[in-house]
């Protein structure tokens, strides 16, 4: 029952409006379509790049800002002779009467995906397997000779070593990669990875992150006020109710 297509016809009317409800929200639950992810930021230090890399297990994106011109020019540009004042007779700062710069543009280069990542859309059942799982190998290997156990798989320098690493397989560790990893070892640096982690450490499979819509804004920092740790709770304490009523659920259903 539980491994059949959603479009079979379940016979609810045994359950609850609430259990009705409950059984739903999970039954119909599949993580490769409710996934979303939070862009690489434009505007810090590595904005200037061209390339740019967002990834997770199944897959790896490429993409690149570009800056719209602006039809601004120094010679046409006002000139502000003295501070204007605001609605209480008070100078405003130079800051506050600055143009806001407009967001750039954003170019998809490509995007790589395994085969299982695809599918699992069609069925959530599929497991998803990490893509280039022969070069994570690697990599892990070649860190570990550094003394390097662990790091965020996720993080940008790691993914662009990796996708280096298809068009020379023999390409040594570069200095570069090595001391980022050295620097901040134990770190996660997408708020994904980190609930991953800590998902992971308390017994929770990951996947079920993308079920919880307060999960998703902490994961793209969509005005979340709950921490990492209220998150993981929230998610624990769900999935345990899940668990314990789902089998009542299908003794019921069947």
């Amino acid at each position: 029952l539980w491994n059949e297509s959603s479009h079979t016809k379940l016979p609810l009317e045994h359950l609850e409006p609430q259990d009705q409800a409950l059984f739903l929200y999970h039954y119909a639950y599949n993580s490769s379509i409710e996934k979303i992810y939070e862009l690489p930021p434009w505007n810090n230090s590595q904005g200037n790049k061209s390339t740019r890399y967002l990834g997770d297990k199944g897959f790896i994106l490429c993409l690149s800002y570009q800056q719209p011109k602006t039809n601004l020019s120094p010679s046409i540009s006002p000139v502000i002779a003295s501070l204007p004042t605001s609605f209480y007779g008070y100078p405003t700062s130079p800051a506050a009467t600055s143009p806001i710069p407009p967001a750039p543009n954003l170019d998809v280069k490509w995007i790589r995906v395994t085969l299982d990542w695809v599918l699992s859309g069609l069925k959530p059942s599929i497991p998803t397997t990490q893509i280039y799982e022969h070069s994570f190998i690697r990599l892990n290997q070649l860190l570990a000779k550094e003394g390097c156990f662990k790091y965020d798989p996720l993080s940008e320098p790691v993914l662009d070593y990796i996708i280096r690493q298809q068009d020379n397989s023999k390409m040594e560790l570069p200095q570069t990669l090595l001391n980022f990893v050295h620097t901040h070892t134990h770190e996660c640096h997408t708020r994904l990875s980190r609930l991953q982690h800590m998902l992971e450490g308390a017994g929770v499979d990951a996947q079920v992150l993308w079920k919880y819509t307060f999960a998703k804004s902490f994961v793209v920092g969509n005005g979340s006020l709950l921490g990492e740790e209220d998150v993981v709770r929230r998610i624990q304490d769900s999935e345990e109710e899940w668990r314990q009523k789902k089998l009542s659920f299908v003794r019921k259903l069947k």
